[in-house]
């Protein structure tokens, strides 16, 4: 996978539609956003860790199977947004571990004000990869201070994805112009942002969107 990965599969643009919709109730939403988040899910564990198993079958037949290694997996939602990344992610990998982040947008100075961060110390080498849910990258400073609060951590670039619903360049560009070896996945990259760095056409407040309206 290189450093961006712009998924494309019709049902990724199928539910782009429902949540770029403004008519879209919650209920709807979140489906789509489940949905799309499945969608990621799968596509940013093409290459995870596995290991070899062998199986019986119900007709006595031993057959040749792959385990894949979850346990290895750290799953982080950005807060809030983030969490509607989760349940879908969690279904692919049921035995992954989950650390929440928090950071916070200053409306005025569009600087990212963290006020959450379990994210456990890398001491044992728990985890071989970690995936940060994030569904709008913008202007990048979230993502970029959650990144720096990993690797902080004692966690390497190498070994964190970021999953995007839709991106914009401006956050694609702050996000490798400061770690080039995080992987970026998003399902669209959108234009531009607007005067109060939503990004446009967009699909809203994501977090306001599925938790509070």
């Amino acid at each position: 996978m290189s450093s961006l990965h712009i998924i494309d599969h019709p049902l990724a643009g199928d539910c782009l539609r429902i949540l770029r919709n403004r008519q879209t109730g919650t209920r709807d939403f979140r489906s789509a956003m489940d949905k799309l988040s499945l969608v990621l899910a799968v596509e940013a564990t093409k290459d995870l860790k596995y290991s070899q198993e062998t199986v019986i079958t119900p007709l006595d037949t031993g057959a040749d199977c792959l385990r894949v290694q979850d346990d290895r997996v750290l799953l982080v939602p950005i807060l809030r947004a983030g969490l509607g990344f989760l349940n879908s992610f969690l279904q692919v990998l049921p035995e992954a571990k989950v650390a929440h982040i928090g950071v916070s947008r200053d409306h005025d100075t569009l600087e990212a004000c963290p006020y959450c961060n379990s994210v456990p110390p890398e001491s044992d080498g728990s985890f071989d990869t970690i995936f940060v849910l994030d569904p709008m990258l913008a202007t990048g400073n979230s993502s970029v201070k959650t990144l720096e609060m990993i690797i902080e951590k004692g966690y390497q670039p190498g070994q964190i994805k970021l999953v995007c619903a839709v991106s914009v360049k401006k956050g694609i560009n702050q996000v490798h112009s400061r770690y080039p070896e995080i992987k970026i996945l998003t399902a669209v990259v959108d234009a531009e942002l607007n005067e109060k760095a939503y990004i446009v056409p967009g699909l809203g407040d994501a977090g306001d969107r599925l938790y509070l309206l």
